[in-house]
Order: structure tokens, then sequence, then C-alpha cells
């Protein structure tokens, strides 16, 4: 699209609803029985809506973090009591305007966390009419009363929502891979249930229930959970066809990244130096030259790391504003406390790479509020190093399946919670419903590392080859909390072991029968969950085998529970690398890249081979 039109669809009038969001229910009205035996009998309805509006904003309150620029609540005109809906917001579209809840004459009511990209288009092409404001929220309501619950799927973009009338809940929904948070928590005594976007705003509530609400579903009273998201390519026995520029990978990726710019507040980018943040870079500069923002991108590591020697080649390559947060163990240790209350989980694997997240948000905080990252390729393109023993194709997209339908509690909870502690929001492009559609439906034999496919992640690179710095295109793939440093993480893990106690250590077992930690590192982290979140472990994920790649069909040496077992690669390519004997990289040799395709092929008319149809509307 052209200049003139890309700044009308970046600039126009519309609210994007980032924020945290708390719903409760009470369709039986007996937590007003509950207060009135405290409160005395003859608690009038009033004082009871009182009750439950401070309970309501001191509970999203917690996680104010998620939305520093105001907060909003609702309960029922009739004056019921019998349920309550409450929003902390992030303003990135029309700060002045877009405060939820959102509530209609009609009595229906909604709290949004995230934004619908496509909310204009679903408009003119649904006939919905206009609505009272510009919101991207108004959609879900105006969707609801056309369709019902069944209209998830026509939604492109990030999402979880609550939507209620004066009877009580009417629906709550998630995105499809759980880009945004989404806890429910439920009482069979008294028919309470609660929703929120953290968990730490209904931990001590009176559920006997808690879950974390499935991605790619929705729920009503009636149904219970009803999946949506339900993709041709996901199932163990699908076999993809063709490579990269049959299903137009690049071209889908560009629509996403262009997409995903709308903002009405400075915006930058994470720029970790690895090939998949160097992608989207590539994609942004134009755009950010279109808009005629300062490029702003960002990267943490200690001083000499592979990631932060990439990043400056990038940043130089494209004339970037480049921040650099220097990070050191002893940070990183003070700060496993806050990380873990943010975070919500004391998974291992998910801390440590968390933990530079952490202070790469603090940093992009003090400059922007949105900013695009590379979150999502290795789940779609096969990018752990580990994936170098896939044995086949169809071995490959069995691995990719499993490790994108964890994305939910794993690369997307560390995305959105580290920079939701900071009020930062993270956007995925890889994760448009889209460019998973175009990846996921390609031969998963591009996906191996055979023959001239030397590098993970050969299908991706060679797409951009000759465009993004050498060096940094064909670099090994490095997760963020081996990227950042060679060292650190060992350091981090003889701080752990010296905070455990040998009498702590022996009664690991009893203190802790689920998901006992095996090194006194697990302990620590589990330690402080349960300080914070007691009793809440049941369903916190945990790699079986302690780190992603032992869930794999196949054997591979690349990792174990402490993490990747050779770092010493990660400075493959790259020069002035701090190597852990104290000396420097030198840049050995890459092999070189096969050609790249062209983006798309033409077709036979001269136009675009366009990609499937998808079942999400673009």
């Amino acid at each position: 699209s052209s200049s003139k039109e890309f700044d009308c669809q970046c600039k126009s009038a519309c609210t994007v609803a980032m924020c945290g969001i708390l719903a409760f229910f009470d369709p039986e009205g007996k937590g007003h029985a509950e207060l009135q035996a405290r409160m005395g009998q003859g608690t009038s309805g009033a004082e009871y809506r009182a009750a439950l509006k401070e309970k309501l904003v001191e509970l999203v309150l917690r996680q104010r973090t998620r939305g520093p620029d105001g907060h909003g609540h609702h309960e029922p005109s009739n004056g019921s009591g019998k349920y309550g809906l409450a929003h902390v917001r992030l303003a990135i579209m029309d700060p002045e305007h877009g405060q939820q809840p959102l509530v209609r004459e009609e009595g229906r009511s909604v709290v949004h966390n995230g934004e619908i990209y496509n909310y204009k288009q679903l408009q003119a092409s649904q006939a919905l009419g206009p609505a009272p404001t510009t919101s991207d929220s108004e959609v879900i309501l105006q969707l609801y009363a056309k369709h019902g619950p069944d209209f998830c799927n026509m939604l492109n973009g990030i999402f979880a929502f609550v939507i209620a009338d004066e009877s009580g809940p009417v629906m709550a929904a998630r995105d499809h891979c759980g880009i945004k948070p989404l806890y429910m928590g439920t009482c069979r005594a008294t028919g309470q249930v609660w929703f929120s976007s953290e968990l730490k705003s209904i931990v001590d509530q009176s559920c006997d229930h808690f879950c974390e609400f499935p991605d790619g579903h929705y729920w009503t009273p009636q149904s219970g959970f009803v999946k949506w998201y339900s993709p041709e390519w996901d199932d163990d026995s699908y076999v993809g066809t063709g490579g990269t520029a049959e299903h137009c990978v690049r071209q889908a990726l560009e629509t996403a990244v262009r997409k995903q710019c709308m903002s009405d507040v400075p915006f930058g980018l994470l720029l970790s130096g690895g090939v998949d943040s160097a992608v989207v870079a590539q994609i942004l500069k134009p755009i950010m030259d279109e808009l005629g923002q300062e490029y702003h991108t960002f990267c943490v590591g200690q001083p000499g790391s592979p990631d932060v020697t990439a990043a400056k080649l990038i940043s130089e390559r494209l004339g970037t504003t480049h921040h650099v947060h220097a990070f050191n163990p002893e940070e990183a240790f003070e700060a496993i406390p806050q990380v873990i209350y943010h975070l919500e989980t004391y998974e291992p694997e998910l801390i440590r790479s968390a933990i530079p997240n952490y202070f790469l948000a603090r940093l992009t905080s003090q400059h922007v509020k949105m900013v695009l990252t590379g979150e999502g390729s290795d789940e779609l393109f096969a990018g752990y190093l580990y994936f170098h023993d896939a044995p086949d194709g169809a071995a490959v997209h069995k691995e990719l399946r499993r490790i994108f339908h964890h994305l939910h509690n794993v690369n997307n909870q560390r995305s959105d919670r580290m920079s939701m502690a900071w009020g930062v929001e993270a956007r995925v492009p890889f994760l448009d419903p889209n460019v998973i559609d175009a990846v996921m439906k390609v031969d998963p034999e591009y996906k191996t590392v055979k023959g001239e496919r030397k590098h993970e992640k050969h299908a991706l690179r060679s797409l951009f080859d000759g465009e993004i710095v050498h060096e940094v295109l064909w670099r090994t793939k490095a997760m963020q909390c081996e990227g950042i440093g060679m060292t650190w993480v060992e350091k981090l893990q003889a701080m752990c072991h010296r905070a455990v106690s040998d009498e702590e250590w022996k009664g690991a077992a009893q203190r802790f029968p689920l998901n006992t930690p095996h090194t006194r590192e697990e302990y620590y982290y589990r330690a402080i969950f349960e300080r914070f979140f007691k009793g809440m472990d049941a369903f916190v994920h945990v790699w079986p085998g302690g780190c992603r790649a032992a869930g794999a069909a196949w054997g591979s040496s690349k990792y174990t529970r402490a993490g990747l077992a050779d770092v010493t690669q990660l400075a493959n390519g790259l020069t002035g690398v701090a190597l852990p004997n104290g000396q420097e990289s030198v840049g050995t040799p890459l092999p070189p890249a096969v050609p790249a395709k062209a983006p798309c092929d033409p077709a036979p008319s001269g136009g675009i081979v366009q990609p499937q149809p998808t079942p999400i509307v673009a």
C-alpha cells in the first residue's frame, strides 16, 4: 500500500484495549448472602454493590502494570450484584478515549484484552452497522449479537475477552494460540465463576478449581469449553506440500508486520540479533520510513555476547536508534522473585529466558509503549538446535505441533508477562494466524537440516539472503537465555544452589510431591512460586525431562536440564564475541547459502500466487 494509505490505516481514530481484565459471576447470589453474614443482617443492595466495586478494583489493581493508564469497572444496573467486570488499561490507540468495560443499552457488556486487527473489515463485511465508539472491542459485542458465540474464527487478532449481560456470564474466549492470557476459577458450592488476565488477581478467592483458559477455545455456561481454532494442518498425519514461495510465506509475514504497526504512540522492535527479530527488523524498516518515525530497537546482553554483537550489526545496517541494557548475573539473581511473581510459573527453562526479557522490557518502557518481536518463528520453522537430529519431515511436523500447542504457557507467557510487567505491549507478527497457516502448509522436509540445508530455519533464512547481514542471517540459533551471554546461566545456577540449604534440599520431595525439583536451582524457583501462589502448582506446565528438547520423539544431546550443552557454537560466524575462555571469536566462515527463490512465484496471469484460504479473516 502507499505511504498515504498506510498512514491512514495506522492513525485513524480507534481504541486498542491492551490491558488486564477481571470478571466475577455469582448467578445464585450467594456472594451477597456471604457478605450479609459478615456485615450483619440488613445489608442493603447499595452497600453490597459498593463492597463489590471496592473488591473488584482491589483485585484488578494487582495487575496494574498491565494497565497503568487507568482502570474501570461495571456492575449490573438492576442492582442484583450477580456479576462485576473490571479493567486496567494501557492506551496504545486513541489514548484519550476507550475506557472499559464497554456497556451497551441492551444490558450487554464486555472486557477485552488485546486487539482485533480486522475489526473494520468485519464491521463492513458482516453489515454490523456503526458502533457507538471507535474501539476494536465493539466488534465483539456486534458479532455476538448477530452470530452468538460462534464468531471467534472470524477474528484476526490477539485477545482474551468476557461478555456479560444482566443475567450473568454470556461467553469468554481466548485467541488461537494463547498470545493473551486468561485464567478461570470456579466454586461448586456457590456456583461462582472468576476470569482474570493474571492468576494473582484471583489466587486467594473462594474457588475450589483453577485452570488456565485453553487457547483457541470459547466458553459459555451452557456448552462449557468449545474448541474454535482447528486449522487443517493441525494433525500429525497432515502432509504439507511445496515450499515457502508456493505458500507466499514472505508475503504473509510482511502483511502481518504492516498490520501490527497500528499505534498512536511511538513504538519499536525488540532486536535480539537472532534471525527472527532480524527478519522483522528488515520488513519494518521501510514502514518506519513511510511513517516518518524514529526507529527504536532494544537489546539486552552482557558486553560482547552473541546477541549484543549481532544486534549491533543489524542496527548499524538499518540506521536504528539502538538501546542496550548491559546485563549481569548478579542483577539476574536479585530479580528472580519479581520475575516469578509476574511470570506466574516455576518452569526453570522459562524462568531463565524470562529474566533477560524482564530487563529488556524495563529498558523499552523508558522509550516506547509498544514493540514488535520475533516470537513464535521457531515453532513454525523448526528453529531449535535439536531439530538437527530430526530423522525426517514427518517427525518435524509432529514435533512442531507439540511445541506450538505449548506456546500459550511458554513463549507467549514469557513475552506477555515480562513486557506487561513494565507496561509495554509486545506484538508477535510470526503468530498471525495467516502466517502460521502459510508456514505450516510448507512441506516439512524443507524444515529438516540435511544436504544443502546446513542451518536450522533454512526455509526462513533463504527468503532474506542478500538483504540481512550475512553473519546474522546465518548465525546459530540461540534461545534468549543463551544469546545474552555464554556463562551467566552457570553463575546464576550456582547462586541459586547456595541459596538452598542442605536441610531444605533433603525435604524437596516431601514439600513438593508434584513436579518435584531435580536441582537446587529448580527448588529455589519453586519455593518463590509457592510463596506467591500457594496451591496453584497443579496446572503449571513443566517440560518433561526439564527442557523442551527432552519431549521430542528423537534423542538429542543438544540440551539438558541445565541448558544448552555447547554454548561456544553460538559465536559461529560472529567476530568479537566474548568466549568462556576469555578470548574473542574471530568470525569463522559460514557455509554458503542456497540461493533464495522469489517471495512468491509469478502466476501465469502475471499476478501473485495467493496463499490458500484460512479460517481466519485477514
